[in-house]
């Protein structure tokens, strides 16, 4: 169990500090997004990790999963995953969407998959995330929301 992990939104005041957690695991790319679709990790007063989810109509694509270095292998990400998870099916969404090259191993105890990018709507296909992510070109990994 951890103590004192707190999961929350983020809001326009932690961007300074999503920014950090993304550059310092390399994501420096997706920084750029809107702190409205994030959900960040604070544990010893500060903000540690993050991972966001950019709706496209029913679809979510699960971005940003973001930990410090020194705060990693305590279930971090599960919690954030979660919770993004947890939200987009709140807002109706239907199907979560991700692309990873890091960690695909993770991704596939929610219920991931790979497929082939093809069965996305274009909007999705399209996305930020999914274009730069590091993914051989016409995969991603998706599971349904139920």
């Amino acid at each position: 169990m951890i103590r004192a992990l707190q999961i929350r939104s983020a809001t326009t005041a932690d961007l300074p500090a999503i920014t950090t957690v993304l550059h310092e695991c390399g994501l420096t790319n997706n920084a750029s997004l809107l702190p409205d679709r994030f959900h960040i990790a604070v544990m010893d007063g500060r903000i540690v990790a993050c991972a966001g989810g950019e709706r496209h109509a029913e679809v979510v694509v699960v971005c940003s999963v973001a930990v410090l270095r020194e705060y990693r292998d305590r279930g971090i990400a599960k919690h954030l995953v979660s919770a993004v998870l947890m939200r987009a099916r709140a807002e109706g969404c239907e199907r979560a969407v991700l692309a990873t090259a890091k960690c695909p191993g993770f991704f596939s105890r929610y219920g991931f998959s790979l497929v082939s990018t093809t069965t996305l709507p274009v909007c999705v296909r399209t996305s930020h995330t999914l274009t730069w992510a590091g993914m051989p070109p016409g995969l991603c990994m998706q599971c349904e929301l139920k």
